[in-house]
């Protein structure tokens, strides 16, 4: 008997959704900030094992969507909610529980589906703080909550075995060394972005994307160039910065992670582009829908 199921990771911005994603994949597919509203893609995760196959979907946080780019995000999110079979909600239990989350709580209580808590970071809150959050989901209808820490490991053997108590049996969809669907493409937009996030900070929290132009590969070496896509011109010397710095940064620790995706030496050129209202045109808005 082998057992086959998806499971939808939901939870507000910056629960570490792809923090646990990657951990359980044992590699990186989701980029990871502490900045909301990092991940834009419907993200699939494959943890195939002899017995079992569970696909995690990695989606957008939940939050109230302003620009068409997050409405199509959020479309993703309650699409997922429809299609799984399992939701596993993952909360911040190091943070205290605000309207966003009371709200999402609320959204995913009239969800009749297995609904599974996972209680994140309790590696950095006091044990006394989990016991009442257990009590307050166990109260809310959820069937099953685990604390865990996503980013050190702990407890995340004892979730999967709470997942396959409510997965379907089923045969495997998915050829055994499948990993993720994220392809070379997106993985090196999603890598820049995420080093963009990462040195601008409150600068440019959403409004960059990065697009891929052309990839060459050659014999000991892959040649990459991308534009850096932002919404306004006084946007553009930021993310150059004092003589070419922040650029320059960008793509000196872009490169190191591609070199260890590729196998080999990467060459990447960085471009900066102005596009106005880039987050409600159709071209981009495409991209989310993988």
């Amino acid at each position: 008997m082998t057992k086959f199921g998806e499971v939808a990771l939901v939870g507000r911005p910056n629960a570490g959704k792809s923090t646990l994603l990657n951990y359980l994949l044992g590699r990186k597919v989701s980029i990871v900030s502490d900045k909301p509203q990092t991940t834009r893609h419907r993200i699939l995760g494959v943890v195939t094992k002899e017995d079992y196959q569970i696909v995690f979907v990695d989606l957008p946080g939940f939050h109230k969507p302003i620009y068409q780019m997050n409405k199509v995000m959020m479309q993703n999110v309650y699409n997922e909610l429809d299609t799984s079979d399992v939701i596993l909600y993952i909360v911040d239990a190091s943070v205290p529980m605000g309207n966003g989350e009371k709200f999402l709580m609320e959204t995913l209580k009239g969800v009749e589906k297995p609904k599974i808590v996972a209680l994140n970071k309790i590696d950095i809150i006091k044990k006394s703080r989990v016991l009442p959050m257990i009590e307050e989901f166990k109260n809310a209808g959820f069937n099953e909550i685990v604390p865990i820490s996503a980013s050190a490991g702990i407890n995340i053997d004892e979730l999967v075995n709470v997942i396959l108590k409510y997965l379907p049996e089923g045969e495997f969809q998915y050829d055994v060394d499948y990993i993720t669907n994220i392809n070379e493409k997106l993985f090196i937009s999603e890598t820049i972005r995420e080093k963009v996030l990462k040195y601008t900070r409150d600068e440019l929290p959403y409004t960059t994307f990065v697009e891929v132009r052309k990839i060459e590969h050659f014999d000991d070496y892959v040649e990459i160039f991308c534009d850096i896509i932002v919404e306004k011109k006084s946007q553009k010397p930021i993310l150059i910065g004092k003589g070419g710095n922040m650029i320059k940064k960008i793509r000196k620790e872009s490169e190191r992670e591609l070199m260890e995706y590729f196998g080999k030496e990467v060459s990447l050129e960085l471009f900066v582009r102005v596009e106005k209202m880039w987050r409600q045109k159709g071209k981009y808005l495409q991209q989310f829908n993988i």
